[in-house]
């Protein structure tokens, strides 16, 4: 049996980041929240072979999406911040090597190692998720971190330098996939 093509469908699926706030008492505990509301991804699995597939993930970092209620001004300060001095256009995970174990029927437990290319720089990155698939469709979730400075990403703050995002971030992911037809797999390789 050949790997089967998935495609990531945004609309359904959620990925988030996480930052982490030091600073002031007060307002040292904020965690701000974005939701990255433009990725795709493709992802070819073949359950006959739990050492084999692939994936491949690029989001737009334009549209991360501050989910927090802050009021407007401190909304538009963080976009200023973050757009203006931190992030760059886009990011991109690409697949190296995947290794699944079956938990039980059509649940597994994956592990992808690859690259993440982000303001020019590749850095390795490990991602574990559980995958669960259906007639037609697949879900994954999970969660890792990267270190802004790793990348030469500036570290964002802002009133000042009072509250400052400390260099980890975390990324969260709920991803509804649908499986390609041969048209479709053929056009998504070419």
């Amino acid at each position: 049996m050949a790997c089967t093509h998935y495609a990531f469908d945004a609309k359904t699926s959620q990925f988030t980041v996480q930052a982490f706030a030091e600073g002031l008492a007060g307002i040292a505990d904020h965690r701000p929240r974005f939701s990255v509301r433009d990725f795709s991804g493709e992802l070819l699995f073949d359950r006959n072979n739990l050492l084999g597939g692939s994936l491949h993930l690029p989001a737009k970092t334009r549209s991360l999406d501050l989910m927090d209620d802050v009021s407007k001004h401190d909304r538009q300060s963080i976009d200023r911040v973050m757009f203006g001095e931190v992030l760059h256009p886009e990011v991109r995970f690409t697949s190296s090597r995947v290794v699944c174990g079956a938990v039980e029927e059509n649940r597994y437990r994956t592990e992808i190692s690859g690259t993440v290319l982000l303001n020019g720089v590749e850095q390795s990155q490990s991602i574990q998720e559980q995958l669960i698939l259906s007639e037609g469709s697949l879900r994954a979730y999970g969660e890792f971190r990267l270190r802004q400075t790793d990348y030469g990403l500036n570290i964002a703050s802002v009133a000042g330098g009072i509250l400052r995002i400390k260099d980890d971030l975390k990324f969260v992911f709920f991803v509804v996939a649908r499986e390609l037809n041969r048209t479709e797999a053929a056009t998504a390789r070419a």
